[in-house]
């Protein structure tokens, strides 16, 4: 009961309650609803956070970036959301991401060159002899000259001079080898014995006919063999050929040619030799044992990285990306000569050659050596406008050190490959549909493989897959999933969701599913814990909801997953993620890279042991994980580039892991390339039931694995230097059509498909350019019902290079919403300028700034804008940056409810104290007065307190009470409360007590804020009129008197004579 119905007897304090608490969520706190791009987060859904920790978590921190060559923050939003959080814990984010994607360009991928598998290699047959001639005087070792080998096999004299490394890492070459052996039986002509001389492993024919021919002057055969590559054993029959020892014979006299390793093993003995005097000349003979095999299959013709062109978009004179390079035989790798060591060391330097569109032409030193200067991405960065075009017209798309690092210390990787993989751009693919550049398409949400059963007989089962809430590139590494204390006893699992840059040592859990089932029917179910992307159930977790496969049996526990789904080179073979597979014992060979120690022992790594506890199967840092695997890859080119807007996925599937040692009898299906091999990488036992001591399974903590999601995509173009968000990127606008292929549509546009249209939201006909990203950032507010705020705004737009989208927003919160204020941004900066150049030319002044709004027309009470921008001190970055006041400004509207009333101004030096370095310009008194009169809020800045909020103008033209900020933030907020009290009274009986009920909610609302100074007065009626029964209607009216703000104080100082009297003044 209201405290006016009671009767007071005697004197006291009378409290009374009144329950408000079912009028809204928000009521005298402000909500923002900020639409703009962020670092990561899940796009285009409002999100509600409470506090900046988690805005970070979801969005990321602070980034000073801006768009290329201009002045626009790219992400404002964050420097937003740090300043408002101060003030409120109620924000709503939408973050905005591509729609269109783009056309990536030619491609030239680095492969490798697999190492020989020696465990295959066979003798094909043997030659000789080969006879070769010689010099040399006796005392004088560098007089030894071989005059004549040219009648070796060419696989021998081809090399013959060529450098090789010995097994203790020294250098030598065949030549030199020789030399030193011939000229030893120079030196020993008179001893009794001769020595034959053997580069690698023979055959006995080779053997014995080389020892057969080997005789010293006198005629004796030789009886001393040398064993110069000091191979296993020189007789191929009895000789290791798996043994590490053999790696300078396999490095030295061994080729890979199309997939086939040629070889040779060759011994050599003196026939003859004469001398006169101290001048030795003589002749030795060759036999040769000819070998073939074959790389290793899993690491031979890997990508190891690939190289893009840099390029720009603009859509004005262009109808899509100018590549530097567009040619794909215009790039070039150069391993001859200093750089002939990369065939074999994938580490030594190499050249890259490039000729662009302009016949310009580089040559760059680069290498895979990760700590070297010239390290490939440290050459050529990674990304578009990551270094100046005309200085480096190539960057590294994508690269894989830990794929190649981890071969080559298996010995599997030999060296790189002289040839590129060069492929055309997605526009140039017009016929052999093997570009690797068509990732036209919008933005996508990473996933993970599907998680696999058990192996039940020959068979397992997809269960579920992983996609992460987050959306687009970062998201690909932001977490990995962990599936632990995985019971067969009890039929449940743990899903652990992880930091993605964590260590298995020391795992960073963000959030942990315990005990979880396959069975839908039991509250464990893992789609009822974790959440489904489908909505069938609602989502708990923060980071990831599942994809269920409805067939997963459903007693059925996770033990592996598939493989990764990724895209085809043409011939080559794509790369792949390494897997942890089993727990090392301790003593166990891990590494064993070609050669050995210096002291010629192998030069092998052993585990101290898995510490099982702080190790994890599957992907795991301990194998290293090649982060750029699980970027997005595109798609395959469709056979209507100009107006796909999706196309076939890559039919390439790499290996998934596997606990069970038996899985290896799962094939990888019909419907990949990759069809026939093996599915999965596996664990070293059993694993289709509780495991019995003895297993490595045995204990709980052991039975535990890990997968990383991929795939996420920005669905940016990243050859645009800034979005087209302009007006002239709307469906049917001139920078549409210039990227839209012909259509009945669109018959006058000129472009080739990069623009095409869609459907949007709620079946609207759209584009896909940035303007309708933008748009549709906007538009996740456009219900009121569903996301509740009071204050709006929208970065990296203005309205005079964005008019159209500012004008939506408008529209969106006067028409659709009404129950906010709209924040918009006013440039005092030429926006489209390379950087801070000369401030008189590119500044924006006062003048024009008024000048700039009267053109767009708009006059709104529902909007209000702020000059000039401030300066901010980004203290994570260490650096400093021009924002828009923006944040500061939603930032005070914040301070104002929280120590006021959203009638009260959010101005001057109680509730608008700006937190900045300095304003852009120090206003002048004339330079206010012009803002102000055009309907621009001012930034002031005074000495005593530095900048602040100086004005309180909506942009409503007219002048009238709604002209004002504070008074437009009143009937918002009489409004929102009205209508919450009022819709309990909807569904009553409409008579006289609903109507008297309307009054007594109403009135008690505005007589509260009348005491609370934002009303001088107010008169409710409701009208009962026969009218308003027949239409179910309850009419009221709401008059109000708002109490204005304070704006201009008016003291005229009087000075008078000394005898005055002030009474007769």
């Amino acid at each position: 009961m209201a405290t006016s119905n009671k009767v007071f007897v005697s004197p006291g304090v009378y409290t009374s309650e009144r329950d408000l608490s079912f009028v809204a969520q928000s009521v005298g706190v402000t909500t923002l609803g900020l639409v703009g791009e962020t670092i990561s987060g899940p796009a285009f859904e409002p999100i509600f956070i409470t506090n900046y920790d988690e805005f970070q978590s979801y969005f990321g921190g602070t980034n000073p970036t801006k768009f290329v060559n201009t002045q626009i923050p790219k992400y404002e939003a964050a420097y937003i959301a740090k300043s408002y959080l101060q003030q409120s814990n109620q924000l709503f984010v939408t973050r905005v991401l591509g729609l269109s994607g783009y056309d990536a360009g030619p491609s030239w991928s680095i492969t490798t060159i697999g190492n020989l598998d020696s465990s295959g290699t066979t003798a094909t047959g043997v030659a000789g002899p080969f006879a070769i001639s010689f010099t040399g005087v006796s005392g004088t070792s560098t007089s030894l000259e071989v005059t004549s080998y040219t009648s070796l096999p060419s696989e021998i004299e081809d090399v013959i001079t060529n450098p090789y490394t010995t097994y203790t890492g020294g250098e030598s070459s065949i030549i030199r080898d020789m030399n030193t052996y011939l000229y030893s039986e120079i030196v020993n002509n008179t001893t009794s014995g001769e020595t034959s001389y053997f580069w690698g492993s023979v055959s006995a024919d080779t053997f014995n006919s080389t020892t057969g021919d080997t005789v010293n002057q006198t005629g004796a055969l030789g009886s001393v063999n040398t064993n110069v590559f000091n191979v296993e054993d020189i007789l191929f029959e009895s000789c290791d050929l798996t043994a590490s020892v053999n790696d300078p014979w396999y490095y030295a006299l061994f080729t890979e040619t199309a997939n086939v390793y040629n070889g040779t093993g060759f011994g050599m003995g003196v026939t003859s030799m004469t001398n006169v005097g101290l001048n030795f000349q003589g002749t030795a003979n060759v036999y040769v044992t000819n070998y073939s095999g074959t790389p290793y299959s899993g690491y031979h013709d890997v990508v190891v990285a690939t190289l893009r062109s840099r390029g720009i978009d603009n859509y004005t004179n262009d109808d899509g990306p100018v590549y530097e390079v567009s040619g794909v035989t215009d790039v070039l790798l150069d391993c001859t000569g200093a750089y002939s060591g990369i065939s074999t060391n994938p580490f030594s330097t190499f050249a890259v050659s490039a000729t662009t569109t302009d016949g310009d032409n580089f040559i760059f030193q680069t290498s895979f050596n990760l700590s070297s200067s010239n390290y490939l991405s440290k050459v050529f960065g990674k990304s578009n406008f990551a270094k100046p075009k005309s200085e480096v017209p190539l960057f590294v798309e994508e690269e894989y050190y830990n794929l190649l690092n981890t071969g080559y210390r298996l010995g599997k990787v030999r060296g790189l490959s002289c040839e590129l993989i060069d492929l055309p751009s997605a526009r140039q693919d017009l016929a052999t549909n093997t570009s690797i550049g068509w990732y036209l398409e919008r933005y996508q949400t990473p996933e993970t493989p599907y998680f696999v059963s058990e192996l039940r007989g020959n068979q397992i089962y997809n269960m579920f897959k992983v996609l992460t809430i987050s959306d687009g590139n970062t998201a690909n590494r932001e977490i990995k999933v962990s599936i632990m204390n995985i019971s067969f006893n009890n039929g449940t699992f743990d899903v652990v969701v992880r930091d993605f840059f964590d260590t298995d040592a020391n795992p960073v859990v963000l959030e942990k599913f315990t005990n979880c089932t396959m069975d839908m029917n039991q509250n464990s179910f893992v789609a009822k814990r974790i959440g489904t992307s489908n909505g069938e159930f609602e989502l708990r977790s923060r980071f990831i909801m599942l994809e269920m496969n409805e067939d997963a049996p459903y007693d059925s526990l996770p033990c592996g997953f598939r493989g990764y789904q990724t895209r085809q080179y043409s011939g080559v073979n794509s790369p792949f993620l390494e897997y942890k597979t089993k727990y090392d014992t301790p003593g166990e060979v891990i590494w064993n890279p070609p050669f050995g120690a210096a002291t010629g022992s192998d030069n092998e790594s052993r585990s101290s042991g898995d510490r099982v506890r702080r190790t994890f199967l599957g992907v795991s840092n301990t194998v290293g994980i090649d982060s750029d695997f699980l970027q997005y890859k595109g798609k395959q080119n469709p056979t209507n580039l100009g107006t796909a807007t999706d196309s076939q996925p890559w039919g390439y599937l790499t290996k998934g892991y596997h606990m069970d040692s038996g899985a290896t009898v799962i094939r990888i299906s019909s419907n990949y390339v990759t069809s026939g091999e093996t599915a999965f990488e596996v664990g070293d036992a059993s694993f289709d039931s509780e495991p019995t001591e003895g297993s490595p399974y045995f204990r709980l903590n052991a039975r535990k694995f890990t997968v990383v999601p991929s795939g996420g995509f920005d669905g940016w173009d990243i050859y645009r230097q800034y979005r087209t968000n302009g007006d002239r990127y709307q469906l049917g606008a001139a920078g549409f059509r210039k990227g839209a292929a012909p259509s009945i549509s669109y018959p006058t546009a000129t472009g080739w498909g990069a623009f095409k249209q869609i459907v949007g939201p709620d079946q609207l006909t759209w584009a896909n350019t940035d303007y309708y990203a933008y748009l549709w950032g906007q538009y996740t507010f456009n219900n009121p019902e569903s996301v509740n705020i009071n204050v709006f705004t929208t970065t990296g737009i203005d309205y005079v290079n964005n008019s159209n989208l500012v004008e939506s927003a408008i529209d969106m919160v006067e028409q659709d919403r009404a129950d906010s204020i709209y924040i918009c941004t006013t440039p005092d900066y030429q926006m489209f300028t390379p950087s801070l150049g000369s401030f008189d030319t590119d500044f924006i002044y006062p003048e024009e700034a008024v000048d700039n709004l009267v053109d767009t027309g708009i006059d709104s009470n529902y909007t209000a804008t702020y000059y000039p921008w401030i300066l901010t001190r980004d203290t994570v970055n260490n650096t400093q940056i021009y924002l828009p006041p923006t944040g500061e400004v939603v930032r005070n509207l914040a301070l104002t409810d929280n120590i006021a009333f959203p009638w009260f101004a959010s101005a001057g030096y109680t509730r608008g104290l700006v937190n900045s370095v300095k304003a852009r310009k120090k206003l002048t008194q004339e330079d206010r007065d012009t803002l102000y009169q055009g309907r621009l809020n001012p930034i002031a800045t005074f000495s005593d307190v530095g900048t602040v909020i100086w004005g309180n103008k909506t942009l409503q033209v007219k002048e009238s009470a709604l002209d004002r900020i504070n008074v437009r933030r009143l009937l918002l907020q009489a409004r929102k409360l009205i209508s919450a009290v009022a819709v309990r009274l909807l569904f009553e009986q409409n008579d006289e007590q609903v109507r008297q009920e309307f009054l007594d909610s109403v009135n008690p609302i505005l007589d509260s804020i009348r005491r609370d100074r934002g009303l001088i007065d107010f008169r409710v009626t409701v009208s009962g009129t026969p009218e308003d029964l027949d239409s179910n209607t309850l009419t009221g009216k709401i008059y109000l008197k708002p109490t204005r703000a304070l704006e201009f104080i008016d003291i005229e100082f009087l000075i008078t004579p000394t005898g005055a009297s002030f009474e007769d003044i």
